[in-house]
Order: C-alpha cells, then sequence, then structure tokens
C-alpha cells in the first residue's frame, strides 16, 4: 500500500508544499522532503552546517553518562550533613 505524505512550510504569505508517496515511512525520506523545503530558503551551506551541529549536540548528549542513582542519593545525604 503506497502511503501519502506531505509537508507544507508556511513563511508569511508563501507555502511551500512537498509531497510524495512511499511503501513505509522513513525517517531518512522525511528528511530528505524537509531538504527540499529549506536549501531554497537558506542555501546548501547554512543547511548542512545547521545539520552538522544538531548531529554535534546528539553525539555529545549520547556521550554523557548519567550519575547511578545511588551515588546522587549518596550526594544528597552527604550535602544535608556538611552543614
Amino acid at each position: 500500500m503506497k502511503i501519502p505524505i506531505q509537508l507544507s512550510f508556511k513563511l508569511f504569505n508563501e507555502t511551500t508544499t512537498v509531497k510524495t508517496t512511499v511503501e513505509d515511512l522513513h525517517i531518512g525520506q522525511t528528511m530528505e522532503m524537509y531538504q527540499k523545503v529549506m536549501i531554497p530558503l537558506f542555501g546548501v551551506e547554512n543547511y548542512e552546517n545547521t545539520i552538522l551541529q544538531i548531529a554535534q549536540r546528539i553525539k555529545e548528549g549520547r556521550e554523557k553518562k548519567p550519575t547511578p542513582l545511588f551515588i546522587r542519593v549518596f550526594n544528597y545525604v552527604d550535602n544535608l550533613f556538611k552543614d
């Protein structure tokens, strides 16, 4: 079954619409549709730089390991009795 997809972007009074049909919806297909809207507005270089900045933020977020709960509880209790 073909799935119709439509992406619309309205800027002031002008609306840009990109349409396609796909067998299965994948995030890559959606991102390609956004690319077709964003590049005419902002240019290839700005689009690519923004994508790379977003990717860097995602990468940095993945590298941060959360502090285990027992360490956070220990630090909280330890700080209670320091005063």
